[in-house]
C-alpha cells in the first residue's frame, strides 16, 4: 500500500519561520520551533484533512492575509520575472529577496493592512544603522512597495494601503546618514601592465580585450564566437545578454585589430562549437596542466610521466565551469595585484580607464558611444577629465 504522508512541519531559512508546503503554497506558521507555531501547524493539518486533503478557499482581502503568505507569493513571481542565468540568481532578485526578509521577520505574522508607512521607515532606519549605502536603501525599499502592488493586482492587498506606503520618500544625498557608494576610479594602465604577468594566460587576455573594447565584465565573460560579426574590417560583438537588455535596449561593442588578434586563437580553438564561451576555466585549467607537464625533466626513457607523478585527481571532484564567474575572474586579479606588488584594482575599472582615454583623445560624444550610454551625464561619471588637460588650460587662463 502507498505510504500516507502529510506536509511537513518545515524552515524557512531566509526568514527564520515555520512553513508547511500544501499542493505548492507556503503556508506560514510562526517562528519555527515557537509553540505557537506548532499549535498552529496542527490546525492547519487538521483544517486540510477537514477539507479532505485540500486547502480551504484563497483568502481574498488584506484583512485575512498575512505578509508572510503574499511575501511567498511574491517571491515566487519575482523568480519568474528575474530569471536566473546560467543557473545562478540575478542580481535584482538577490536584491529582491534581501529586501523582502526582513518584512518578514519582522512582520510576516501581521495581517497585510497592519504594514504601515512607520513600518517600513523602521526597516529603512534598520537598513541605515546597518551601514547599508543609500542607494541600496532606496533600492530594498522600491522592492517592497513593489511587492505590495503586486498584492494590489491580484486582490491580496487593498488600495489604500499601497498609497499610504508610496507616502515613504527615498533618501536624499547627502541628507542621510547612509553612505553612498565608492566611487569607482579609473586604473592606472601602467598598474594594469604590471599586473598582467602574474595573471593566468587566459584572463591576462580577457583583461586586455575588455580594456581595448571598453567592455563591463560582464561582457568579456559572456564572449562567444556566434555573437561577433566578423564581416567587416571592425568585428561588431552584441552580448546575448546585458545590463539593460531587460529595458529594450541593444548593446554593440567593436572589437579593432589589437583586440581581433588576441582573441583569433580563441575563435580557432572553439570554431565548431561556436555557443562556448571563448574564456573558459576549463580550458584554463587544461593548459595550466599541459604547461607543467612540458616543464617536467623526470620523463622516463619512452617519454612518459614517471607512475609516482602520473595524474591521481579523483574522478568526482568539481571540475572547472565553463565559463568565468564575477567572483573568480574578481579574485584572479585581486591576487595577482598582490604578487605584483601594485595597488588592487577591479575590473570595473578597466571601463572607466577606457572611457577616459577615449574622452580625453576624441571627446565625450565618443566616450558616450563607446561606453553605450544613453545620456551623456551617465558617460561623464565613468570618464574622468584629465586633471593635467584642466591644469594645462588653468595655467594659460587661470
Amino acid at each position: 500500500m502507498p505510504k500516507k504522508t502529510l506536509p511537513g512541519y518545515l524552515k524557512h531559512k531566509t526568514s527564520g519561520q515555520a512553513f508547511c508546503l500544501i499542493h505548492g503554497k507556503f503556508v506560514y506558521l510562526g517562528k519555527y520551533g515557537s509553540k505557537s507555531s506548532r499549535e498552529r501547524y496542527e490546525e492547519v493539518i487538521a483544517e486540510y484533512l477537514a477539507n479532505g486533503k485540500k486547502l480551504p478557499p484563497t483568502k481574498s482581502s488584506d484583512e485575512d492575509v498575512d505578509i508572510a503568505e503574499l511575501a511567498a507569493e511574491f517571491l515566487k513571481y519575482a523568480a519568474e520575472y528575474y530569471p536566473s542565468q546560467h543557473g545562478k540568481t540575478g542580481g535584482e532578485l538577490w536584491h529582491c529577496k534581501h529586501a523582502v526578509a526582513p518584512v518578514v521577520r519582522h512582520y510576516g505574522n501581521n495581517i497585510i493592512s497592519d504594514f504601515t508607512p512607520r513600518s517600513l521607515l523602521f526597516l529603512r532606519d534598520q537598513w541605515v544603522e546597518a551601514g547599508i549605502a543609500r542607494p541600496t536603501v532606496n533600492r530594498w525599499t522600491r522592492h517592497i512597495k513593489r511587492m505590495f502592488q503586486w498584492g494590489v493586482t491580484y486582490g491580496l492587498v487593498g488600495a489604500d494601503t499601497l498609497v499610504a506606503l508610496q507616502s515613504v520618500p527615498n533618501l536624499k544625498a547627502g541628507r542621510t546618514a547612509a553612505p553612498e557608494y565608492k566611487e569607482v576610479e579609473p586604473v592606472c594602465p601602467e598598474i594594469v601592465e604590471k599586473t598582467l604577468p602574474f595573471l593566468q594566460p587566459i584572463i591576462a587576455d580577457m583583461v586586455r580585450v575588455q580594456q581595448l573594447a571598453g567592455m563591463r565584465p560582464q561582457d568579456i565573460r559572456n564572449l562567444r564566437s556566434c555573437d561577433i560579426d566578423r564581416s567587416g574590417k571592425i568585428w561588431k560583438y552584441v552580448p546575448f545578454t546585458h545590463k539593460t537588455k531587460h529595458r529594450g535596449k541593444t548593446r554593440e561593442l567593436a572589437l579593432g585589430p589589437r583586440a581581433q588578434a588576441i582573441l583569433t586563437p580563441y575563435l580557432i580553438d572553439k570554431e565548431d562549437n561556436p555557443t562556448a564561451f571563448l574564456f573558459s576555466p576549463a580550458d584554463a585549467a587544461k593548459a595550466r596542466k599541459l604547461g607543467m607537464r612540458k616543464k617536467r625533466k623526470t620523463l622516463n626513457k619512452k617519454g612518459d610521466v614517471q607512475p609516482s607523478q602520473q595524474n591521481r585527481s579523483k574522478p568526482e571532484a568539481a571540475k572547472p565551469g565553463k565559463q568565468y564567474a564575477q567572483d573568480s575572474y574578481n579574485q584572479a586579479i585581486h591576487l595577482a595585484c598582490k604578487k605584483a606588488g601594485v595597488p588592487i584594482w577591479t575590473p570595473n575599472q578597466l571601463r572607466h580607464s577606457t572611457g577616459t582615454e577615449v574622452r580625453d583623445k576624441y571627446g565625450l560624444e565618443y566616450a558616450q558611444a563607446v561606453l553605450g550610454h544613453t545620456s551623456a551625464k551617465t558617460t561623464e561619471i565613468y570618464a574622468k577629465v584629465n586633471f593635467e588637460k584642466e591644469a594645462a588650460v588653468m595655467e594659460e587662463i587661470g
